[in-house]
């Protein structure tokens, strides 16, 4: 779980791996963010350059995909904001006008899903302006050179291009999309090409950030908690990874991929669950509660009673992010040490001691004394946390960053976007696509903040059954008020929910929030847009 620590996270891989001896082992937010992060994978190679969030507020150009950065990611958004006000342009590419668009220099109108069509469109202007950065040439910059000749892009996308590529420094930051699984990879891909191209990948202080929802998505990644990764997030078939854990663990480790999180929810008949909820996390939403119930035996190791614990066979109370000691990681890579705050109530016990104890039970066991040591073992799995306990000693409360490693030479190949716009047809002229902004309301770490569950409150007593946006133009042509119902009907099937009208969405567009996303499950079906 993004909501456990690192040492939690490991355990649970080692269990599962060398004590169950299965790679079926998956976190709730992982379906969500997969695609982005392999896509920049594949133009960067595994340890994706990143720009910390200081050197965000320096920069002279961002360039920002995300829903709305100022409620998903504030901190973030913060220094987005410090840079505006040094006179920095602000570029937003998005299908509704945020509060952050709001701010930019320049807001491109992107098709929900598909915002690679502007990055591409960018890419083409970069090139044919003739400002790519000719110093650091990727592999295969002629076949995208030449895939991209066709391309045209406005006014505003050539002033952007020519903004980013002029750019001594330059902030690249990017989030989730709602799209189909392949498309937003290709997005994702497309996005890093542009920093690539430019230059700003090897500058000091640009570069690009990937935007992950919840606190410790990194970390879990890098714990290799993943269907097809291990610790380090190597590949599962890579052979030099693979053995160095069989020798760590000292157990032949299972080669096929594991199922992903909302598969492995639908086909197993035994379930561990550590600190997570999958029903309020994963795309099909409830959907996932009605698989669960019919699991043989489920086990949850959680501090919360969620409804994934109401439900389980057998519920191991573990403590809390206050009630334990341990790490997290950033999405900036900064390693973060919990302390003990207090201890934890009852029977509950750290999760670490649960996870270390259920692994000898599973003749997968090791010694631990403390989550230090944990975290020692897990310099040896995953390189990069070598000698973490020692670094964040030396810096303090603030943690420490993964170690740099020297990068795979920048790979560009030609992807050109496909467009969503197929979809839509005279018979069936509207997108309805889900909101990618990751709803807060259902989780267990704000259940108890009035400020973090304001908005997901006022939204149920208004909307007790949910809604869909849709802009004012469209509302006014269908002689549509806001809280009216409306039956949308696609190919997967229908629903009837109300409208709330929205005067920043272009025509032809709908939109469900996360949180609603069960309410239109029978339209959109298991697509992200429809």
């Amino acid at each position: 779980s993004s909501r456990a620590t690192n040492e939690e996270n490991y355990l649970a891989g080692r269990l599962a791996r060398a004590g169950l001896q299965t790679n079926n082992v998956d976190f709730s937010y992982y379906p969500i963010c997969r695609p982005l992060l392999e896509g920049l994978e594949e133009v960067c190679g595994k340890h994706a350059p990143s720009i910390r969030l200081h050197d965000i507020a320096s920069s002279q150009v961002i360039l920002l995909t995300e829903g709305n950065l100022a409620e998903t990611h504030p901190r973030a958004a913060s220094s987005v904001l410090r840079a505006v006000e040094k006179g920095a342009h602000l570029i937003t590419v998005g299908y509704r006008k945020t509060q952050m668009a709001r701010l930019a220099s320049l807001h491109l109108q992107a098709t929900p899903g598909n915002e690679g069509e502007v990055i591409s469109a960018l890419l083409a202007a970069v090139l044919d302006l003739g400002l790519q950065d000719r110093t650091s040439v990727p592999i295969g910059y002629d076949a995208l050179r030449r895939d991209l000749e066709t391309v045209k892009g406005t006014e505003e996308v050539r002033q952007a291009a020519e903004w980013i590529a002029r750019a001594e420094r330059a902030a690249f930051l990017t989030a989730p999309s709602c799209g189909p699984v392949d498309q937003s990879r290709k997005d994702a891909a497309a996005f890093a090409k542009l920093a690539a191209i430019t230059g700003h990948l090897d500058k000091p202080g640009s570069g690009l950030l990937s935007l992950l929802a919840r606190s410790n998505v990194r970390g879990a990644c890098d714990m290799g908690v993943v269907p097809d990764r291990l610790p380090g997030y190597d590949p599962l078939d890579d052979a030099r990874s693979r053995q160095r854990v069989q020798d760590l663990w000292g157990k032949k480790l299972p080669s096929a991929p594991g199922l992903s999180a909302e598969s492995l929810l639908q086909s197993v008949s035994g379930l561990i669950v550590v600190a997570d909820d999958p029903p309020s996390v994963v795309p099909m939403g409830q959907r996932a509660m009605a698989a669960m119930e019919r699991i043989e035996f489920l086990v949850v190791l959680d501090a919360f009673l969620t409804p994934t614990a109401r439900i389980a066979h057998a519920l191991l109370p573990i403590a809390s992010l206050a009630e334990t000691e341990g790490t997290v990681t950033n999405m900036e890579g900064r390693v973060q040490r919990l302390r003990v705050a207090t201890n934890p109530p009852g029977d509950a016990r750290t999760g670490w001691q649960v996870l270390a104890e259920l692994c000898g039970r599973f003749n997968a066991a090791a010694s631990y004394s403390s989550a230090s040591d944990v975290l020692r073992e897990i310099g040896q799995a995953a390189p990069g946390y070598a000698g973490m306990e020692q670094r964040m000693s030396e810096d303090g409360w603030g943690g420490a960053l993964l170690k740099d490693f020297d990068r795979a030479k920048l790979v560009v190949q030609p992807t050109r976007t496909t467009g969503l716009a197929a979809l839509t047809s005279v018979e069936r002229p509207y997108l309805l696509a889900r909101d990618a902004a990751f709803d807060w309301g259902h989780d267990p770490l704000v259940s108890f903040s009035p400020t973090l569950r304001r908005d997901y409150q006022s939204e149920r007593k208004l909307f007790p059954n949910g809604f869909v946006e849709m802009g004012k133009a469209d509302a006014d042509a269908l002689k549509l008020s806001g809280g009216r119902q409306a039956r949308l009907t696609s190919v997967h099937g229908e629903a009837t929910v109300p409208v709330l009208v929205r005067t920043d969405l272009k025509p032809g567009l709908l939109v469900v929030p996360y949180a609603f996303r069960d309410r239109v499950s029978n339209v959109l079906g298991t697509d992200g847009v429809t």
